[in-house]
């Protein structure tokens, strides 16, 4: 009797581990109707970085997709079918079409309807935040597809002729575009309960004045602050503060790539240009070339650069060979350190509020910001350098 009980007792404290080991707390089922053999997935970022589920079942065109999660994500359900894409040009260049969105959390149970080559206009059912998120989607559709259908003529006029044309489809475009901020914005005042708020906040940024965005912020349910997307929309707040004109830069101390401890601070009463980049950033890499030029140029007055590279490999060793391979292949020169390194810690691309690959921030000697540039900078950097600087 007493090896029964004992039995009895270990088979329950197994028990007790296996949810978190085994089970899985979400289950989307997919009724796709054409996708045939056509890979369907689902992605989301958590604190552990991009995540990618795969079917687990399916039977004719009902897809099943289950996985574990510990608070709510944003998931995109994508299909590589391809009708869901635009050919810009024959030899594989494709615009991909607008993603459906759905939120995924630990009691996540729903269905998804649609078709393979329109998945975008997928109806979702289940759970009160799909339900939600479905019915904003349906009032959003006429403009979602009205923008879509213009980029997709727009794309295909290339030639000096099709100028003005282009020219009234782009304004177009953008007007739906305007409109569906609006829609949004108002989705977010009416709704600051709702986990689709939160989604919708990490992509208007730049649509809101940076008080009103705060405040905005502000009146989400406390639920949801504590989550990772909740911290990546305080970090784009505090980011944004940290990185204004005449704001003190935060400091840090990372790896470089000899292996050996950077510290910001070490730098003070040199003139410092924080660039933001990663070997997987065409854009990035391509500004090399004209970073070299500013460095020859201005190092002996002063300047120093600091490329801050935030690699998208959740492996350490994956990111640090990638970025160091980067280094060599470009033949950059100046001071070098991977964000990936205690990026739990500290994620310095949340720190300042980065929200576009590259962004380059330049420092006075006293590590104050002086400004801050997303994109290649050009001439733009140029001038503003001069204009600091001299020469």
């Amino acid at each position: 009797m007493k090896k029964q009980i004992l039995m009895m007792a270990g088979s329950l404290l197994l028990a007790s581990f296996l949810p978190a080991a085994a089970q899985k707390n979400y289950k989307v089922t997919a009724n796709i109707k054409g996708q045939g053999d056509y890979r369907l997935s689902l992605s989301y970022v958590t604190a552990d970085g991009r995540k990618m589920d795969t079917v687990i079942a399916r039977n004719g065109d009902e897809f099943i997709f289950s996985g574990n999660l510990t608070e709510p994500v944003i998931a995109t359900f994508a299909s590589r079918h391809p009708g869901a894409r635009y050919e810009l040009s024959k030899g594989g260049m494709f615009m991909p079409a607008p993603n459906l969105e759905i939120i995924l959390s630990d009691k996540t149970a729903i269905r998804i309807s649609g078709n393979a080559e329109e998945l975008y206009k997928a109806t979702v059912k289940g759970d009160k935040a799909n339900e939600e998120l479905n019915a904003l989607r349906q009032k959003e559709m006429p403009l979602v597809s009205q923008a879509w259908e213009l980029r997709k003529k727009s794309a295909g006029m290339r030639k000096p002729e099709d100028s003005t044309t282009k020219k009234a489809l782009i304004a177009e475009m953008n007007a739906a575009n305007d409109q569906l901020v609006v829609m949004r914005k108002k989705f977010i005042a009416d709704h600051p309960n709702s986990f689709v708020s939160v989604m919708l906040l990490t992509r208007l940024q730049g649509d809101y004045e940076p008080g009103a965005y705060e405040q905005a912020f502000n009146k989400l349910s406390g639920a949801y602050k504590d989550t990772y997307l909740g911290k990546y929309l305080a970090s784009r707040i505090s980011g944004a503060k940290a990185t204004s004109e005449g704001a003190t830069a935060i400091t840090f101390t990372k790896k470089d790539n000899h292996g050996e401890p950077f510290t910001l601070s070490s730098l003070k009463g040199k003139y410092v240009l924080l660039d933001f980049w990663g070997s997987w950033c065409g854009p990035c890499r391509a500004s090399h070339p004209h970073l070299k030029e500013i460095y020859a140029k201005y190092k002996d007055k002063g300047l120093e650069i600091v490329g801050i590279a935030d690699e998208k490999a959740n492996d350490l060793n994956e990111a640090k060979a990638a970025w160091l391979k980067a280094i060599q292949d470009d033949g950059i020169n100046w001071i070098q350190v991977l964000n990936n390194y205690d990026k739990k810690t500290t994620d310095l691309a949340m720190a300042y509020g980065i929200t576009g690959f590259p962004t380059k921030i330049l420092l006075d000697k006293n590590g104050k910001v002086l400004f801050k540039l997303v994109g290649n900078g050009g001439d733009e950097l140029d001038q503003k350098l001069k204009a600091i600087i001299g020469m």
